[in-house]
């Protein structure tokens, strides 16, 4: 009793010992950024203040993993790369530096207390390699601009890029989506400037 009683405990001993340096061995995700756009040539038409909302997405891209979207619509994540932050975060804050880098007057974000007069709120609607469609890095965000004074949308408009892109190395991948990001963010940045 005593003899199968200790070899039990060894046994789970060696097991856990095992299961932890499996834990330990694997490899890290390597983390990417993704970058705002440079400068945009751009007129602002008015001076109301516009706030930069937290973007609105579905679970499957509230994360800070990547998205592979194949066949049938099956989706999965780009294995071993991650972003810095989850991707509504991420895109927040990069479509704000976008805004500041080409010098847009009176932008913010809703923590910032400013008097708002302007909303931006957008949905992430697409931020994924399209393996089914000739790995394509396809980005749509939807953007919709909020009178806050009157309390009614004034104006919405879809905005998508694409790029090719590989899954394999994840550097292009992310590369490929960053590029279609940047083109994104620029448009949404002269459509605000011209409509707000």
């Amino acid at each position: 009793m005593a003899t199968t009683r200790r070899a039990f405990m060894v046994f789970g001993a060696s097991t856990l010992a095992l299961g932890l340096a499996g834990c330990l061995a694997a490899t890290p995700p390597i983390t990417y950024d993704l970058t705002s756009a440079s400068q945009v040539p751009m007129r602002r038409r008015s001076s109301r203040v516009v706030v930069i909302t937290l973007p609105v997405a579905v679970q499957t891209y509230d994360t800070q993993r990547v998205v592979v979207r194949d066949v049938g619509n099956v989706l999965s994540y780009l294995p071993d790369a991650q972003l810095s932050d989850t991707l509504p975060r991420l895109v927040q804050t990069r479509l704000l530096q976008t805004f500041q880098a080409s010098n847009f007057p009176n932008i913010g974000r809703p923590d910032d207390q400013l008097s708002v007069d302007i909303t931006l709120a957008t949905d992430l609607q697409a931020f994924e390699i399209d393996a089914s469609n000739g790995n394509l890095a396809t980005v749509t965000i939807n953007a919709k601009l909020v009178d806050e004074r009157r309390g009614l949308i004034f104006a919405s408009r879809s905005f998508s890029a694409t790029q090719p892109a590989t899954i394999e190395p994840a550097a292009a991948a992310i590369g490929g989506l960053d590029t279609a990001l940047r083109q994104v963010m620029s448009e949404i940045l002269l459509w605000t400037a011209q409509t707000a």
